[in-house]
């Protein structure tokens, strides 16, 4: 690797590299592929944002922390997995609450964001590296020799077959 990522390199280790998860050499490939695209350093600022947004504890007194429960039904709310007196409940807090209100776009936000990857991924990627990458590490056939004996055999029963039909025809 030459260490020249590209902007879909990038995106796809953003979130390991945020999270601190990459090794020493493509962490310096990101960041310096971050320190020369602005799309990319403004993908990884709102990506590091939303991510310490719930990483780390509000340090504002006057904010009141969010329950488990209310955190778990922003989130349903936001993939549409409740239902209508529920979606009612959620709107109600979010109207009154700033708090909640604000939680409710940085998921939002978040969604967006990884909707957009995945849509700009989607198209490009039209095979399952995984599983190709791994059937190669499990097949260990030498295709080379497979082939070869099978064009050897192939050919000896022609000539054979050839063979025969002449004996057959003359005798």
């Amino acid at each position: 690797m030459n260490g020249n990522l590209t902007c879909n390199q990038v995106i796809s280790v953003l979130n390991l590299y945020v999270e601190n998860k990459l090794s020493k050499t493509i962490s310096e490939y990101v960041k310096k592929h971050l320190k020369n695209c602005a799309s990319c350093q403004k993908k990884y600022n709102e990506l590091k944002s939303i991510i310490e947004q719930y990483t780390v504890p509000s340090s504002n007194e006057d904010s009141e922390k969010l329950s488990d429960d209310m955190l778990i039904s922003l989130s349903a709310y936001v993939d549409n997995e409740l239902n209508n007196n529920e979606n009612i409940k959620i709107k109600k807090v979010t109207i009154s609450n700033p708090i909640v209100r604000k939680k409710l776009e940085s998921m939002y936000s978040f969604k967006k964001l990884m909707q957009s990857a995945y849509n700009k991924t989607k198209g490009e990627y039209k095979i399952d590296n995984a599983k190709y990458i791994v059937a190669q590490v499990i097949d260990n056939t030498d295709y080379s020799t497979t082939y070869f004996l099978r064009i050897i055999i192939l050919f000896t029963f022609i000539v054979t077959a050839i063979l025969c039909c002449l004996i057959y025809l003359y005798l």
